[in-house]
């Protein structure tokens, strides 16, 4: 991997150590665009990486008692289950589709990332909440993405979660439903993916993610969220042009 690649794996750690959301929508693109790896097997492996990044970077949240396990409990049953079926059909599902839908999350996050504060969807309790989690779990199998840019706004939503257990609980998140869309494609596809590349990608990536909690204090966070938010877009451009030209 190159030195621009490496780069961008330590700032996929520090967005989703930030923000618990995020960074990790910067994988899928960056796997194809500086790698060369065809769209399904990104994905594939995006999940992979999404899932280590997540596991480092929550550990020192849980040590701190700072998830939220009652809210870990109503999202986390839908979410995997969701991440399930949409890592089944995202082998069936055609490359364009996946890059449209995929391109369409990118602008959303950049739009979330370019507020000052993430907006806040205002949602009554019960089954839509569950359906919500379902949903957003089928988008990780489904295109590779965490999730975390639209599961912080939920819980924001939703709860009177701290903005440190809301980061906690939307890792924690992303990471059970990274990992059962991994596990499901790895499954639909018969093989898993370069395991090499999988653990040096997402071993900086965690590194990333634990430099940003010694970070934190010093880095303007609306700078850096807008400096990500620009950034999308061009991805999301250069990700759709590439495929079609």
């Amino acid at each position: 991997m190159g030195a621009v690649t490496l780069f961008a794996a330590v700032v996929i750690g520090l967005t989703v150590g930030l923000f618990g959301s995020g960074g990790s929508i910067l994988t899928v693109p960056l796997l194809v665009l500086w790698l060369g790896i065809p769209e399904k097997q990104a994905i594939q492996l995006a999940l992979g990486i999404v899932a280590l990044i997540s596991l480092v970077a929550v550990l020192p949240h849980w040590r701190a008692g700072r998830i939220s396990w009652l809210w870990l409990m109503r999202l986390a049953g839908p979410g995997v289950l969701g991440a399930l079926l949409g890592g089944a059909l995202s082998p069936l599902l055609a490359s364009t589709v996946q890059l449209v839908l995929l391109a369409l999350l990118m602008l959303l996050s950049s739009w979330n990332m370019w507020r000052r504060e993430p907006w806040r969807w205002q949602l009554p309790g019960g089954p839509l909440v569950l359906a919500l989690g379902f949903v957003l779990g089928m988008l990780t199998g489904l295109v590779g993405v965490g999730g975390g840019f639209l599961l912080v706004p939920v819980l924001l939503a939703l709860s009177t979660l701290t903005a440190q257990q809301v980061v906690a609980t939307s890792l924690m998140l992303v990471l059970l439903q990274s990992l059962s869309g991994f596990i499901s494609q790895s499954i639909a596809l018969a093989h898993l993916p370069n395991i090499p590349m999988l653990l040096t990608f997402g071993g900086i990536g965690a590194a990333g993610s634990l430099l940003a909690l010694l970070l934190l204090p010093l880095i303007p966070q609306l700078v850096f969220r807008r400096s990500f938010a620009l950034l999308l877009p061009a991805l999301a451009t250069a990700l759709i042009w590439q495929h079609w030209v």
